[in-house]
């Protein structure tokens, strides 16, 4: 907390932009447009970032990123790595025990007392499908949301590559600067 008694204190522009930055990503995007796009069947190539850089919800998010500082978004690299991870924990824990409590319920009583699915008017024909579809439907939007977590991760990863990039350009070309004698030209490239 801080001194005056208020939540942990953040970058107060980084997080009035965060909930914009996580629209772009919604998840029922992904679920209603993400199956009918060219990026669906690129999937299937060892090119996984350039059709990124052409989708409208990275252009939109690296226009947003680009109002704020290099500190800025280092800080936002860095939670949406935080959320990632958490997202993608999330899906893996709540994966794991909605198969492995189910499945190891049904070995239990099935082995303890076979006739209790008679008894209580289940046959595993009709019920036992209707759970694993819902189990199913549960699991793929927690593993829609990780995927969409750690996209937004990516996104910022990559500004924060570019302005990394463009650091380093500038200081290259101010090396060569300063070795170029007064008045000679600058190398065959600059002077076209």
């Amino acid at each position: 907390m801080t001194i005056d008694g208020r939540l942990i204190e953040t970058d107060r522009m980084v997080m009035a932009l965060w909930p914009r930055i996580r629209n772009q990503f919604a998840i029922w995007k992904l679920l209603v447009f993400a199956p009918f796009t060219r990026r669906a069947v690129l999937q299937f190539t060892n090119d996984q970032v350039s059709p990124l850089l052409r989708s409208r919800h990275w252009k939109i998010t690296l226009g947003m990123l680009g109002g704020l500082t290099d500190a800025q978004i280092d800080f936002l690299t860095a939670f949406a790595d935080l959320n990632a991870r958490k997202s993608e924990r999330i899906f893996r824990t709540t994966a794991l025990l909605m198969i492995s409590l189910p499945v190891g319920f049904v070995l239990a009583v099935n082995e303890a007392y076979p006739q209790f699915w008679d008894e209580i008017g289940m046959d595993g024909a009709s019920f036992f499908p209707v759970i694993i579809i819902a189990y199913a439907v549960l699991v793929g939007y927690l593993m829609a949301g990780a995927w969409r977590a750690r996209e937004i991760a990516d996104c910022c990863e990559f500004e924060q590559m570019r302005r990394r990039h463009a650091r380093a350009l500038d200081e290259e070309a101010a090396r060569q600067d300063a070795f170029r004698a007064p008045g000679e030209p600058g190398p065959p490239e600059a002077r076209k």
